[in-house]
């Protein structure tokens, strides 16, 4: 491979080396990442215009603090006669991770929602919510998600209070897009990359208008993942979300509860899975750390499903602790100590289905 390597003198364990060439993935392409493990180091190489340099800074950075740590398994199934090849796909990519969708995806998918919504949801009854696709920047910025994701955010841009009438926009031409970029400024707003966020940035108002702690919502996610972009990593998609907030035994007993539910949610499914312990793939600050973190605390878990080209994760449930009580200030007006949630991704879950020959039908 041309470009540039490093060889990082210190081994580390196979997960640790396929999170860090996701990370370099994400930023530099699949195909031009390669990571290889040696007995007494790692050894990285990217096709980019890097100085050995400035690539071990990144290695370092990504490895910082890296504890080997393995995950651990609460619930497998493996039927004896699943078969599995890639599904008919009508959909059709007209910008990388974004599809236009045809009739048997539409289908697929409100199929797969019929699903969730018949066999999972009635054990959680609450307030059925739809999300919005724009949330403020600043509930991301409360949150932590710029200080984890930051490479993520979808922003939104809006035209310049001094070009209000519009006419000099109308006015380019096809290829002027420099000037065209110049009528622009960043907006308060960008696209929504968590669902669940929309709950807790207006939890005191629900609260007050529900007088439950537990919430379902539907909603676009849109997340900017550069290279990393295809048929099941989307740049837009849909997830449906369980909330809850309360106190801290409360939340602790609803997530014992969420993922007693999951397990039996995707067994009735018939497709083969794991619920692994896991952590997201940071960006940001200390990943390392915060992996570690995830990992030793069993505070996130996702559903894998075995596909033609390895494992993919279809849900998660996730403990939160005081994290976003604290955050958008849920204690001191409802008493909120903690929180938790679970969520399904739509696509993700309707394109493994049908991998294995299990597109859900409507009458199901």
């Amino acid at each position: 491979m041309d470009g540039t390597s490093y060889r990082h003198g210190r081994p580390v364990d196979p997960a640790a080396a396929e999170e860090l060439r996701k990370a370099l993935a994400f930023f530099y392409g699949n195909e031009n990442v390669a990571v290889r493990r040696e007995a007494d180091a790692t050894v990285v190489a990217v096709s980019a215009k890097l100085s050995e340099r400035e690539l071990a800074e990144v290695v370092q950075h990504f490895l910082r603090g890296h504890r080997e740590i393995p995950t651990r398994v609460v619930a497998e199934r493996e039927p004896p006669e699943a078969h599995c090849d890639l599904p008919a796909d009508d959909r059709i990519e007209v910008a990388a991770g974004t599809y236009l969708e045809g009739p048997d995806w539409a289908a697929a998918m409100a199929g797969t929602v019929a699903l969730i919504r018949k066999r999972l949801l009635p054990e959680f009854p609450a307030p059925a919510l739809r999300g919005p696709a724009q949330i403020a920047r600043d509930v991301l910025v409360r949150a932590g998600y710029y200080r984890k994701f930051p490479n993520l955010v979808n922003a939104i841009s809006r035209i310049r209070p001094d070009y209000w009438d519009g006419v000099a926009v109308a006015q380019l031409r096809p290829g002027q897009t420099e000037a065209l970029s110049s009528f622009y400024l960043p907006s308060d707003m960008v696209l929504n990359p968590v669902t669940c966020y929309h709950i807790y940035a207006n939890a005191s108002s629900l609260l007050s208008r529900y007088g439950v702690g537990r919430f379902v919502i539907d909603g676009p996610v849109f997340r900017h993942e550069s290279h990393n972009h295809d048929a099941t990593r989307l740049a837009e998609f849909n997830m449906t979300e369980i909330v809850r907030l309360g106190s801290a035994a409360d939340v602790t007993s609803e997530f014992d509860r969420l993922l007693d539910a999951f397990t039996r949610f995707f067994t009735g499914l018939g497709v083969p899975y794991r619920i692994v312990t896991a952590a997201d793939p940071f960006f940001g600050e200390d990943p390392t750390v915060t992996r570690s973190a995830q990992l030793l605390s069993g505070s996130k878990f996702e559903v894998r499903i075995p596909l033609l080209a390895g494992e993919l994760s279809v849900a998660s449930v996730n403990s939160h602790g005081a994290v976003f009580a604290d955050a958008f200030g849920l204690r001191a007006e409802h008493g909120t100590e903690a929180t938790c949630c679970a969520g399904i991704g739509l696509e993700r879950l309707t394109f493994a289905l049908t991998s294995y020959g299990l597109s859900p039908k409507l009458e199901d």
